[in-house]
């Protein structure tokens, strides 16, 4: 491949809403470039950026994945991106790293929900914005329509800068509104002719209104199109990149289904109009043990920094880690130190790919991206940099996964890959998390929804042999007591030798929620001997792991041991732990058991009409609404207290509810005790349960 400088980069992404035709547009590029000799497709199965077997069988992107291809002296670096929402948290690194949006929308459907998510993140990252306007060879697609509905997006001035050549089935070519040149047919036979005179009208109005756009979101351009009624080509160019690296305007572009008809003039567009690396604003990156921010610049003759923004496993190789050259030149026989770690990376790997597919690559200017295989201590989000010279770049904040479900490995020998397994898929999927729970003893898987959690399922099945089972989650419950008692714990036994002999006193009093667990030895007189009395506190600590409801956990209770009696010879630790655990049970039967239950802070942040069906439904599941406020671009963030036993099907639930508009986190609150009917029923569950496992 040949050698390219930073002004010679473009760095897209591809983002939209799923099946809008994202991976198309990329198959297309690719093809017409030559960079493959056989074009691919989503529902064939061979599609060059859908390459894991749970892509091809499902036939939608669950990973992101890097292609370049060659254009009029450019090298373009394309991100194919995730378009379902339980894959969001995979789309935040390619935002980090690209330098240009392309929104690709369905021609029928419009801006959909995910159209949405990604076009308010580009542009909170500042990113320039275009739009791809796709399958307009569909039945009942409107090029005319869908820029309508970009209107509707906050910040989106959406400008034609092509036009389709007939509609629906009769969709023949594309006018570039720049050039005045139509292209006929598709991929590498498209030919670029006249307009047709049919449309010759119609093209020019529609030119019009790109100059009128362009000339309004300049100062100096206003003045020129005031003048002359007109901006010279020259003047149109310049004025539309610049508008477009300001965010002025958001271009809108044609394609087909396939992506082939239009695909060359969207290259031109993307080599001619789109901001390369130096043109872009400067990153910003803090020195190591420093937190005050320094400009990184785009600069080849810099010391070395770059990003790693998404890493996979190769079975074969095994690390693989897609980066991004910040500043300086990454070398294939060079060293990179990661900040995080400490620890030096041979760069020895160093690869272009397409795909899955992998070429020889002896270095990378500052701007460009790459993978690099084998590193063996840096992850996503880590930095690569000069030892002199090491920065560290913050990745933009992740999405939480929200969707839990308790995983347990199927055999012995899989509990024993498990750990092993996990950490490797977790350094492949950053949207997934897992911990053991201490209350529980579970462990609990994180994602962004039950699919993304199904397909972790897959993915240690296929890659590590490890089979799975996943399920609901333990709810964490306790519990506590209502009144105060005094109670008599005695233990006494003889066998013909040594007999066994503990008894004691105890006094059980409620405490306010969240203390806790207090013992208070109130001996006097050496009723108990001392040197006993840390065995009855062990004995009571036994007794409130299992509580007389349900065999939950107790809390919120003191304890007071206030008398009691020994035998000179019977009398041992064992003798009075016994005793300790016979009082604490005695004394909690009598003393008004009742079931607490976790509650979870919720913040719902939504679109405005939806907030009342959201407060309705948290309602339903016994929550309480402490307050709203605004979120910005018509969103609402609604605060709540709300049972955490109600929520284990609150992600699927709020997105089905919202169009997958809505996201949400929480966090512990504290514990209430149950309402007496729901008490009854979790009762009957933990009963049910414990039988079936004996």
């Amino acid at each position: 491949m040949a050698t390219f400088q930073s002004d010679q980069i473009r760095n897209i992404a591809l983002v939209g809403h799923r099946s809008s035709g994202k991976t198309s547009l990329a198959e297309a590029m690719l093809f017409v470039t030559g960079a493959i000799g056989r074009l691919g497709s989503v529902d064939g199965g061979n599609a060059t950026t859908d390459f894991i077997p749970e892509e091809i069988d499902r036939k939608l992107s669950i990973s992101p994945a890097l292609c370049h291809v060659e254009h009029s002296g450019t090298k373009i670096n394309i991100i194919d991106t995730p378009g379902y929402a339980e894959f969001y948290s995979e789309v935040v690194p390619c935002l980090w790293v690209a330098d240009t949006a392309v929104v690709v929308l369905d021609g029928v459907a419009g801006v959909e929900v995910h159209t949405r998510k990604v076009f308010a993140a580009a542009k909170t990252r500042g990113l320039p914005i275009i739009a791809v306007v796709s399958k307009l060879d569909k039945e009942h697609s409107s090029f005319e329509k869908v820029i309508e509905s970009l209107g509707t997006l906050p910040g989106c001035k959406a400008v034609a800068v092509q036009m389709p050549i007939g509609s629906e089935g009769s969709f023949s070519g594309v006018v570039d509104l720049l050039s005045m040149k139509a292209l006929f047919g598709a991929g590498k036979e498209a030919k670029v002719q006249d307009i047709p005179a049919d449309i010759a009208e119609e093209a020019q109005a529609a030119r019009d209104a790109l100059v009128e756009e362009v000339a309004g979101s300049d100062e100096a351009l206003m003045e020129k199109f005031f003048e002359n009624d007109a901006l010279t080509p020259e003047e149109l160019l310049e004025g539309l990149k610049k508008a477009v690296r300001t965010g002025s305007v958001v271009p809108v572009l044609c394609s087909g289904a396939a992506g082939l008809t239009g695909a060359k003039f969207f290259l031109d567009f993307v080599a001619d109009v789109l901001p390369s690396p130096v043109e872009m604003p400067a990153w910003m990156g803090h020195r190591v043990n420093e937190t005050e921010e320094t400009v990184v610049a785009c600069d080849t003759a810099a010391p070395l920094a770059a990003v790693i923004w998404k890493t996979m496993r190769d079975p074969f190789i095994g690390r693989l880690s897609l980066v991004r050259v910040i500043s300086g030149e990454m070398r294939r026989d060079g060293q990179g130190n990661n900040p995080r770690s400490g620890q030096r990376e041979r760069l020895t790997g160093l690869t272009l790919v397409n795909g899955k597919e992998t070429s020889d690559c002896d270095g990378l200017c500052a701007g460009d991206m790459g993978c690099i295989g084998k590193l063996e201590n840096s992850i996503t989000g880590d930095s690569l940099c000069d030892a002199k010279n090491q920065f560290v770049f913050s990745m933009p904040a992740l999405p939480l996964g929200m969707h839990t479900a308790a995983m347990r490995a199927e055999s012995r020998a899989d509990e024993d890959k498990l750990s092993g397994a996990l950490s490797q898929v977790g350094e492949e999927d950053i949207g997934f998390t897992y911990e053991r729970m201490a209350e529980t003893g579970e462990l609990i898987a994180r994602g962004m929804g039950p699919l993304h959690l199904q397909i972790i399922k897959e993915q240690l099945i296929r890659k590590f042999k490890v089979a799975v089972e996943l399920g609901e989650p333990e709810i964490p419950y306790r519990e506590t007591a209502r009144k105060s008692v005094r109670v008599q714990g005695r233990h006494k036994k003889q066998t013909g030798g040594r007999g066994q002999f503990g008894d004691v006193w105890i006094r059980l009093e409620p405490l306010e929620p969240g203390s806790g667990y207090e013992f208070v030895n109130g001996v006097s007189g050496g009723s108990v001997p001392t040197n006993y009395i840390p065995a009855v506190e062990k004995g009571i600590v036994d007794a409130m792991g299992a509580g007389p409801l349900a065999r939950y956990p107790i809390v919120d209770v003191r304890v007071t041991l206030d008398d009691g009696s020994s035998h000179p010879v019977d009398s041992s630790d064992l003798a009075f732990r016994l005793a300790g655990q016979i009082a604490m049970r005695k004394a909690m039967l009598e003393a008004g058991p009742v079931l607490l239950e976790p509650v979870v802070v919720a913040e719902i942040t939504c679109p405005d009409e939806v907030m009342g069906d959201v407060m309705s439904d948290l309602s339903g599941r016994r929550g309480r609404v402490q307050g709203t406020e605004p979120a910005g671009g018509g969103m609402v963030t609604v605060k709540a207290l709300v049972p955490l036993g109600e929520m284990t099907t609150y992600s699927s639930d709020l997105t089905s509810m919202s169009q997958g508009r809505a996201s949400y986190t929480m966090e512990m609150a504290h514990y209430e005790e149950v309402p007496s009917h729901q008490q009854e029923a979790i009762i009957a569950r933990r009963k049910v349960a414990e039988e079936e496992t004996e």
